[in-house]
């Protein structure tokens, strides 16, 4: 991912950094609903976005809840001490800058996809149902 022109370089927070980012998630989380009655799929078996019954009250729900919680985004500011734009480290100055500001929600979730997601790795390929359910959150 480039941002500006220059490539974001996240590596990955210490574990403890990683879980504590992982449980702000969780409990920023926790409460909200967030239904898909059928998934639907197409004749080769792949999941079809536009004829799933989606509730999306329950997503923004989700967003917001993690969004606003204080704890989860000094969760990724702590993460974030191991990503750089460029040569830029990515801190609460990088978003002093206005014009960084638009960046903020695309390089966080990449902390959070880097940092969060191999926890999630191997539960998912327990899980087929789990696979598919994230490459529906990926489109």
């Amino acid at each position: 991912m480039h941002i500006n022109g220059k490539e974001l370089k996240i590596t990955i927070s210490s574990f403890r950094d990683a879980r504590d980012l992982e449980k702000a998630i969780e409990r920023a989380l926790k409460g909200t609903r967030f239904e898909i009655p059928s998934i639907a799929r197409s004749a080769d078996g792949k999941i079809d976005l536009e004829h799933t019954d989606v509730d999306f009250s329950g997503m923004v729900d989700m967003v917001l809840g993690v969004s606003t919680s204080d704890e989860v985004e000094d969760c990724l500011f702590k993460c974030a001490e191991r990503a750089m734009v460029g040569q830029e480290k990515v801190d609460r100055d990088f978003f002093e800058r206005v014009e960084n500001r638009e960046h903020f929600y695309p390089i966080m979730v990449e902390i959070i996809k880097v940092n969060v997601g191999p926890f999630f790795k191997a539960l998912a390929s327990k899980f087929g149902g789990l696979t598919d359910l994230s490459e529906m959150f990926r489109k």
